[in-house]
């Protein structure tokens, strides 16, 4: 595998981990939510994130 093409399966890795952490973050503020953990606006702050980073992954 030449160095180019690695780097590439590391960025492409490092996305999709990426992608799997603000999936699981946003998932995690709906329940922190519910259970009261979190207010609304903390709540909105975190799924806004964590959209971004979803939309920025793909």
């Amino acid at each position: 595998m030449t160095a180019a093409a690695t780097l590439h399966a590391l960025e492409a890795n490092r996305r999709f981990t990426d992608l799997k952490d603000a999936q699981a973050r946003l998932k995690q503020a709906g329940r922190d939510l519910k259970a009261g953990v979190i207010d609304t606006d903390t709540y909105e702050t975190e799924t806004d994130v964590c959209q971004k980073i979803i939309r920025a992954c793909q």
